[in-house]
């Protein structure tokens, strides 16, 4: 089996309650070069970063995929893992990791890697959560991330594969901290919403949020995820009205 040599890319900004468990999860057999760009953290997650053996780098924020893909011409890995800093390898999964390089064959650029999303603490299998893959390992000059301002997507040119272990994302620990993303990526979704949306947000203002609630809940099963998964329906449905309701005042 060949041996690659893997880059671990991460980007943040005030990250400092979750870039030590993550940096903690890079367990393989041959130690990774890390590089952490971060936006101007006003906490510890510079000095967090470095201490576990990270190269860090300070930019200032241009966009989710521009700050991944400005890091990506940063690394020498002959792969790159794009991590984030709320998320957490397994051990199984970080050999998986090293044995898919090494065996990787050569129509293939990239690997997709599932996700165990966590909301207060408990793994949510249901609602539309799991197995939420996503396109993270890449080879070198191979792939980058698409330009969209949020839930931006890393593309890549050759064949893609899917992994079989999972990561850990530990998405929300509170209810306040979901209402403090929903306010910012809402604000996203109004700079950069289509025409069609914007012309008929009344519509989809009407429809989507009690539709969304319904596929989560009902069609997704989040039922049984218990009360958890219906906060998580209940939060989705009104993240959802709250980005049409703040459409109509910027269209």
């Amino acid at each position: 089996m060949k041996k690659s040599n893997l880059s671990v890319v991460i980007i943040t900004l005030n990250e400092e309650k979750n870039i030590v468990r993550a940096l903690k999860s890079l367990r393989f057999s041959k130690k990774p070069g890390v590089l952490v760009v971060d936006a101007g953290s006003g906490d510890r997650t510079v000095a967090a970063s470095r201490r576990l053996g990270a190269r860090v780098l300070t930019r200032p924020w241009k966009g989710y995929a521009d700050q991944k893909n400005w890091a990506f011409g940063k690394v020498k890995g002959d792969w790159i893992l794009s991590l984030d800093a709320d998320e957490e390898l397994t051990p199984e999964l970080a050999r998986e990791i090293e044995k898919a390089m090494g065996e990787a064959p050569g129509d293939v650029d990239g690997y997709f890697i599932k996700r165990r999303a966590f909301f207060l603490g408990k793994w949510i299998k249901h609602c539309g959560w799991w197995p939420d893959a996503q396109l993270r390992l890449i080879r070198r000059g191979r792939g980058k991330f698409s330009n969209r301002p949020v839930h931006e997507g890393l593309e890549v040119k050759g064949r893609t594969l899917t992994l079989q272990e999972a990561m850990n994302h530990y998405t929300y620990h509170s209810v306040a901290q979901y209402l403090e993303k929903m306010e910012r990526y809402s604000d996203l979704f109004c700079q950069n919403a289509p025409p069609k949306k914007r012309k008929f947000w009344w519509a989809y203002l009407a429809f989507m949020p009690g539709w969304l609630f319904l596929k989560m809940y009902v069609l997704k099963r989040g039922f049984l995820d218990g009360w958890r998964g219906l906060q998580v329906c209940a939060l989705s449905s009104y993240h959802e009205a709250v980005k049409y309701r703040k459409l109509e005042q910027v269209r």
